[in-house]
Formats: C-alpha cells, structure tokens, sequence
C-alpha cells in the first residue's frame, strides 16, 4: 500500500510540473505551441493532481465520508505559501489545499472559487460569440486585487483572470466567509 502512495505522489508532482509548463523529464519549459500549455489542457493537470492529493491524505476513503464543509484553522492559514507572481484561482486553490487537513474539510477549486469570486460581484461572466461563457474582471476586480493579465497560447492572445499579491492577502483573510457562500444563492460581500 504505501508503494502506491509513493506511485501516487511522483504521479502528482509529475502532473503538477506539466502543469507549469516544465517537461518533467528534462526540467526544460515546454514549448509555447504545445498543447500542453493550453490552458484547459493545465486546469485538467491541476484538477487530477488535486484528486490524487486527496487520495494520497485519505480524503477518499470508503470510512471517511464526503466532507460537506471548508475548514481552514488560523494555523493553517498561516503555512499557506503562494506561488511568487499572479496566479490564476487553480493555482491559488491548490496553495491552500496543501495547508487544510482533508480528512476534515472538503478541498477548493477553482471552479468553485471563482463561483463563489462572482457571487460576491468580484468578477463576472460574459458569453461569447460561440455561445460559451467566459469568466471575465469587472470594476471591483481591481480594488479586491484582481485583474486581467494577456497571455498567448499557440500565437492566440487571451485574456487571463489572475490574482496579484494585494489579491492573495484579501482571499486568504476571508477564504472562509467566501467558501461559505453557496454559488447557487445570491449573496454579497460581507468584507
């Protein structure tokens, strides 16, 4: 059993370095035009490395149960250590999941977070042409350190969602009234 838990840890870190845009077997960058570094392409990396963290802390368990609640304690909160620059709400999910204890306490997303990001008003959904919606920075974004960062991917320039230093601090200190918010419920900020 723990031979698997060693497969599934090297399979994570594997996952998370692709995720990086880092070729885990050279530790050289992937190349811009792979299709490693679409950005749907990383979410899926960040999701199954998230998944195997989960398997790996027993969060899965037949025992254990499903967790129905985010708890994070304050000295939790203070071992959270956040990737250096702005980072997207994957990345910002994953440097709490590694802190919080998941035998007790459902994991982030950052599918959830960002819900719940525009439950608050933080940010906002547009549709576009192909009829898909698309999470977009809105006139608070800015003040709660959100903005909009250009990135390209396969010579296409998009615009990414990204969270900056002042943005960190703001999520970490009230990570928990934000995951109390019921994505499917209206609610407001309560800061």
């Amino acid at each position: 059993m723990i031979a698997d838990y060693e497969k599934m840890e090297k399979a994570k870190n594997l996952l998370q370095k692709i995720a990086k845009g880092v070729d885990p077997l050279t530790g050289e960058l992937i190349a811009e035009d792979s299709f490693l570094n679409d950005p749907r392409i990383i979410r899926c990396f960040y999701y199954v490395s998230e998944v195997l963290e989960n398997v790996i802390q027993g969060a899965y368990s037949k025992s254990s149960g499903k967790n129905a609640d985010f708890i994070i304690t304050a000295e939790q909160k203070s071992r959270v250590v956040f990737s250096e620059g702005k980072i997207g709400v994957n990345e910002f999910s994953r440097c709490i999941n590694q802190c919080i204890d998941a035998s007790r306490s459902k994991k982030m997303t950052g599918v959830g977070l960002n819900k719940r990001l525009k439950k608050l008003g933080l940010l906002s959904e547009v549709e576009t042409n192909d009829g898909k919606t698309r999470t977009v920075t809105n006139e608070q974004s800015a003040q709660y350190g959100i903005e909009t960062e250009k990135r390209t991917f396969k010579g296409v320039e998009y615009d990414a969602v990204v969270i900056n230093d002042q943005g960190k601090k703001y999520l970490l200190e009230h990570i928990e009234d934000i995951m109390k918010i019921d994505p499917a419920v209206d609610a407001e900020l309560t800061a």
